[in-house]
């Protein structure tokens, strides 16, 4: 079984009610969806989150047009779900601390396994790291909880950040995701990596 992937939210530059599902077995290769067959992505907000549903829906369409060129036709594993949950910082470190081990919150916690229908995918998000970064970048929250929910998405699909060289390769892969789907670098948004 796989455990969660956690990230920092230093390092980082961030679903139906409750906790995420025990993590389950590693996803087996197959065919990416493709145009018949999208995953069907949901985004749920914890109470007090103060994400608007605007904002919310924004992200949800955003990952549709995500998953496509995250994981072109043929070339990963078929993505049936994604199910996105944005939480406040108590909630993030509950989750941190019980998965992880790790004190604090964090930006985002990934969860993923391999059913008979395809890859199912639990993001959990930190709405609150979103807005620390945003402020810090000078965008807004949206752009960071999408960068967060691609971050997971992408560490689902096997890309992992934990040595210099990777987290490099990741970040650009996040950046050219963005850049295709209209939205530009969000990780380092000066950068035309």
């Amino acid at each position: 079984m796989d455990g969660p992937d956690s990230d920092d939210g230093g390092g980082q530059r961030g679903i139906a009610d409750g906790e995420p599902s025990e993590p389950p077995a590693a996803p087996d290769s197959g065919a990416c969806p493709g145009a018949e067959s999208a995953p069907a992505v949901t985004l749920d907000l914890e109470p007090g989150t103060d994400v608007g549903r605007d904002e919310a829906a924004w992200v949800v369409d955003r990952l549709e047009e995500a998953v496509p060129v995250a994981c072109p036709t043929g070339k990963g594993p078929r993505i049936h779900r994604i199910s996105v949950r944005a939480v406040g910082d108590e909630s993030m470190s509950e989750a941190h601390r019980r998965w992880c081990d790790l004190d604090g919150t964090t930006d985002v916690l990934t969860f993923h396994g391999n059913e008979e229908d395809g890859l199912h995918i639990d993001l959990l998000i930190c709405v609150d790291e979103a807005r620390r970064r945003a402020a810090e970048f000078g965008h807004d929250v949206r752009r960071e909880l999408l960068l967060y929910s691609i971050h997971g998405l992408l560490h689902c699909l096997g890309h992992d950040d934990h040595d210099a060289e990777s987290f490099e390769r990741m970040h650009d892969e996040e950046d050219r995701v963005l850049r295709e789907i209209g939205v530009g670098p969000v990780f380092r948004p000066g950068e035309a990596s």
